[in-house]
């Protein structure tokens, strides 16, 4: 059963709800940013849209990589303006989504800055910034996973090398154009935050660009 939508700080709210990926039970989180454009929806999770209407009204949705889709179309029902991770317009032929991140595009407004990845085509993952909370928005770029967390998901993370703490996998790893991450992680880590939300596991509330950097070291981030 999801979780009802709450506050995590001063203009971010999430709720979770439970997702599996392959098999693993990650479960999953949206995350509810205010700016001064409206609410913008991060991975939306299947919740009613009158619950996030009745924290501000809703302006922007974001699907923000090409696995976190699947509950989009009742916001694009609604006509809230929906942004797509690159590739998504081509998976999702089914909805109309209102334009796709690129890089250079920053359709948020001023509170947010959203980064598109390029070096890692397996997710094509857009990061955000909420400026006014300096908190860092991810989704599937690493996970942090607790104790709490069922067993069986501890150990087969652990065995991909996503636990514990704060991780990548051996996927990102595998997967990513290093030369090419150095140089946009890099630009991530000179961004001002402190908070990190992640899309699975705990959030970091402090010392998150320290978590970040830690996730990946194996990339020779500082």
């Amino acid at each position: 059963m999801s979780e009802p939508l709450r506050e995590l700080a001063p203009g971010v709210h999430v709720a979770e709800g439970p997702q599996s990926f392959y098999g693993l039970q990650l479960g999953g989180r949206m995350t509810v940013l205010e700016t001064s454009e409206g609410l913008l929806v991060h991975s939306p999770i299947a919740r009613p849209i009158e619950e996030v209407a009745a924290r501000g009204k809703p302006r922007f949705v974001l699907a923000p990589n090409l696995f976190h889709h699947l509950h989009v179309g009742p916001w694009i029902d609604a006509g809230i303006e929906t942004w797509a991770a690159r590739g998504l317009p081509e998976k999702r032929r089914d909805v109309t989504f209102a334009g796709v991140v690129e890089p250079g595009v920053q359709p948020f407004g001023a509170d947010v800055v959203a980064l598109p990845l390029t070096c890692f085509s397996f997710s094509n993952e857009v990061v955000l910034l909420h400026r006014p909370s300096r908190t860092l928005v991810v989704t599937d770029l690493c996970f942090h996973l607790t104790p709490e967390t069922g067993w069986g998901t501890r150990a087969a993370m652990w065995m991909l090398g996503g636990y514990p703490g704060c991780k990548t996998t051996i996927v990102e790893r595998w997967g990513m154009k290093r030369e090419l991450a150095r140089q946009e992680l890099g630009e991530i880590v000179a961004w001002d935050f402190d908070r990190l939300v992640l899309a699975h596991g705990e959030v970091i509330e402090e010392g998150g660009k320290d978590a970040f950097v830690g996730a990946f070291r194996w990339l020779g981030l500082t």
